[in-house]
């Protein structure tokens, strides 16, 4: 008979499995199954010891090297088991709730890095070799030479500014693992705090000022150009939190949310408003949130 220990280990990697064969094989649900993945080794983590989790994520990458290629296997490793130790440690342990958050994020785009190092070394895939096949591949459509120089100085754009986009996936993707996860645990029985929803966050006000005054000064060095990209996405934030406030004040209905976060994202005009909304607010507290209390958490 297995005892509990290895049972729930096993119910773990079964979902680990199926998790990756729905990011292969409806790769549209991609999103979705990153931000699950860590939860079960997360469970197991909490739940048991360092060997019980080491030893879901070694047979996770084991099964994914096998069947799915090396890569697969290495993701298992540095992606979503990495993340989903981190996050049940720091749950286990019951580390303060922002600096929870904080580390989750970091540990997200820590393990981004590593995985695009592996796409760099091993798979060869760069900013480059993707100019050179999307330059073969227009030559060859007819009729959209005039696109090549368009094409490529939105690759390169891209290559520019990549660093401010990994951060701000670290941001969105940390956040949303650390709270499904807290969500997750505590529905399964577990009692650990979670940070404060993000209609209440108020983030540092003077750090982010400066750092984009300082940011546009400095703007004609690519490091201020990303920094000021990440520091705006920041008071987006910001932004989006006062506006998901007022309309939980409104209304309690979640669609109300999904949808208004949906329009956010698809109508270009709205971000920049959101933005305003988000530097407005950090001197005039829409929400009446006390500045002492909030800067020192």
């Amino acid at each position: 008979m297995f005892n509990q220990t290895i049972k729930d280990s096993i119910k773990a990697i079964l979902y680990l499995l199926i998790l990756t064969l729905v990011n292969l094989y409806l790769p549209f649900l991609s999103v979705l199954v990153i931000i699950l993945w860590p939860i079960p080794v997360a469970v197991i983590t909490i739940k048991y010891n360092f060997n019980a989790a080491a030893g879901v994520i070694g047979v996770s990458a084991l099964i994914n090297g096998i069947f799915f290629g090396p890569v697969m296997g290495l993701l298992a490793l540095v992606g979503y088991g990495l993340i989903g130790f981190v996050v049940g440690i720091l749950f286990k342990k019951e580390i303060e709730p922002l600096r929870a958050l904080i580390i989750t994020v970091i540990t997200v785009a820590f393990s981004n890095i590593i995985l695009l190092l592996i796409s760099r070394y091993m798979l060869d895939i760069n900013f480059q070799n993707i100019i050179n096949e999307i330059t073969k591949m227009v030559n060859q459509t007819t009729g959209m030479g005039e696109m090549e120089d368009l094409v490529i100085n939105q690759i390169q754009l891209l290559q520019r500014i990549f660093p401010a986009l990994t951060s701000i996936s670290a941001i969105i993707m940390g956040s949303l693992n650390y709270y499904l996860t807290n969500w997750y645990i505590n529905k399964v029985g577990f009692n650990i705090p979670s940070y404060k929803k993000i209609k209440h966050w108020f983030l540092p006000r003077w750090p982010i000022a400066l750092g984009i005054v300082v940011s546009l000064i400095l703007k004609r060095n690519i490091i201020f150009v990303n920094l000021n990209i990440v520091l705006l996405f920041l008071v987006l934030i910001q932004g989006y939190a006062v506006c998901i406030y007022f309309i939980d004040n409104k209304t309690n209905r979640s669609i109300i949310k999904v949808i208004f976060t949906i329009v956010l994202l698809f109508i270009p005009l709205l971000p920049p408003i959101i933005i305003l909304l988000g530097l407005i607010d950090f001197w005039f507290d829409f929400r009446k949130i006390k500045f002492a209390k909030t800067e020192d958490e």
